[in-house]
């Protein structure tokens, strides 16, 4: 299993009315142009889930022998010392085990099934190999939700600058309609936001 980021696009529209005046006329008319950015971002981290389960006849039993198993899997990731890993519980939950007996009709319980799932994330997609290699070494029961995604810090700054790209652009779309026209463009009346982004996938 391979890990292999790809990029994500982002393209921002900003609405901008304008007011221009006609040459031969005196009354106001409008101008209402969109702005576009279309960026291209990498994806800046990878995460993957693993997950620790195990059944034992009662709930305390299953708790605690998963709860020794998975943090034997998260203290072998750590001692990798992966630089800007960073990891959270994604899920912990103790079900008792029963399947359909049809020959009584009855529900059949084998016990407790208790399920530990941790998160790890990291700027560096081959640290993910090295986790998963560990997570099937330590007897992880289950390894899911790979991926790659870009990061808050990432993402609010690329949109900031989509932004005043966005803007500008809007600006000079409206001039060349003046321009076009015959009128002078005026001030600025207004301006509307939108924001959509485009993923593509990340498993390769």
């Amino acid at each position: 299993m391979k890990a292999s980021p790809k990029s994500i696009i982002f393209l921002f529209a900003m609405s901008l009315p304008f007011t221009s005046a006609l040459v031969a006329q005196e009354r106001p008319n409008g101008i209402s142009v969109t702005g576009e950015c279309l960026q291209k971002v990498n994806r800046d981290r990878g995460a993957v889930t693993i997950s620790s389960s195990i059944v034992a006849p009662n709930a305390k039993e299953a708790s605690r022998k998963t709860i020794e198993a998975h943090e034997a899997i998260k203290s072998a990731v750590q001692a990798l010392k992966l630089s800007g890993l960073s990891t959270g519980t994604s899920n912990y939950s103790v079900n008792q085990e029963c399947e359909y007996n049809p020959k009584t009709s009855r529900p059949a319980c084998a016990g407790y099934r208790t399920t530990i799932a941790t998160r790890f994330e990291t700027p560096n997609f081959t640290d993910l190999e090295e986790i998963i290699g560990i997570a099937s070494q330590r007897g992880a029961q289950n390894v899911s939700q790979l991926e790659a995604f870009v990061s808050p810090t990432l993402l609010k700054s690329e949109q900031e600058s989509c932004l005043e790209i966005a803007t500008k652009n809007a600006q000079a779309k409206a001039l060349k309609i003046a321009t076009g026209a015959g009128v002078q463009l005026g001030k600025l009346i207004s301006v509307h936001e939108e924001g959509t982004e485009s993923p593509h996938p990340f498993m390769g």
